[in-house]
């Protein structure tokens, strides 16, 4: 497990990844002042929050207060952006899932098209007796004194709870990361060189596209403009690697960072704690 230690005053949170349960990666955090940057998940964000308020907007929609008590939900892929709703902000637990583990918990076989897996249409869901069961799964995933047996029940009981209650949502007809073969080989070109700079340039000629052209049709698709996907990949790849115990240095250079402290402010800005403190 890795803990990040701070103040209390300020942001703090505590990360760390079960391989036995298909590595879920699990988040306990208190947020006084942080504000989440425009960002997605390739993974399920499934989370409740514990004290306080958490203002929310994604795409399109209006600002939604996520109050203590209630569930969030986050489909793969979903670009948003998070802060305090309230003085002294939230404390919350999260919960990121490959979309491959839960399809293996809901027995879903074979290829894994989209329309098989779950979709959450509302992202703030008031359910108070499924918090309760996340809440136990969460915390038990914490502790080294329970089995795996029971982790893994109780994990698969939450979710197959939320996905049979709240996951039935109609999928859009276009969601974010829906993108054409173009912006695929952009983005792929973008995350087989991380470590680089690749100008604006060299990913349209990998592309295919002009570069005005790929500036429009990779935000329309993506959510984000080029350059800022490439800083979302570089800090979710230092995440893994940080948690796979990887050196600080070590990891600033494998994702492109020659200057520490740039890495470091980065970091700080997609998850509100230092990269130092995941050690």
């Amino acid at each position: 497990m890795n803990d990040f230690i701070l103040p209390p005053q300020e942001n703090r949170a505590k990360l760390w990844r079960e391989p036995s349960l298909f590595n879920t990666e699990f988040l306990r955090a208190t947020y006084p002042t942080h504000t989440f940057p425009q960002h997605s998940h390739d993974e399920y964000a499934l989370g409740f929050i514990e004290r306080g308020a958490q203002m929310f907007s994604e795409g399109q929609r209006e600002r939604t207060v996520m109050p203590a008590g209630t569930i969030c939900v986050i489909n793969p892929g979903q670009f948003h952006e998070g802060g305090p709703a309230t003085v002294g902000g939230w404390d919350y637990r999260m919960i990121y899932l490959p979309r491959s583990a839960l399809a293996i918990i809901l027995g879903i076989e074979g290829a894994l098209p989209e329309s098989a897996l779950p979709y959450f249409n509302d992202p703030v869901i008031d359910d108070p007796a499924l918090v309760r069961v996340m809440r136990a799964a969460h915390s038990c995933s914490e502790s080294p004194d329970v089995s795996w047996l029971e982790k893994s029940t109780r994990l698969t009981l939450a979710l197959r709870q939320l996905a049979s209650r709240h996951g039935q949502g109609e999928r859009p007809g276009f969601l974010p990361g829906a993108a054409s073969g173009a912006v695929t080989r952009a983005r792929e070109y973008i995350d087989s060189c991380i470590e680089a700079n690749p100008t604006l340039d060299e990913i349209a000629t990998a592309a295919g596209l002009s570069s005005f052209h790929l500036l429009r049709q990779f935000k329309l698709a993506v959510g984000l403009p080029p350059h800022a996907y490439l800083m979302q990949r570089r800090v979710d790849q230092a995440r893994r690697l940080l948690l796979k115990g990887h050196p600080l240095r070590e990891v600033a250079i494998r994702v492109g960072y020659a200057d520490q402290a740039h890495f470091s402010r980065e970091f700080r800005r997609f998850y509100g704690v230092s990269p130092s403190t995941i050690r």
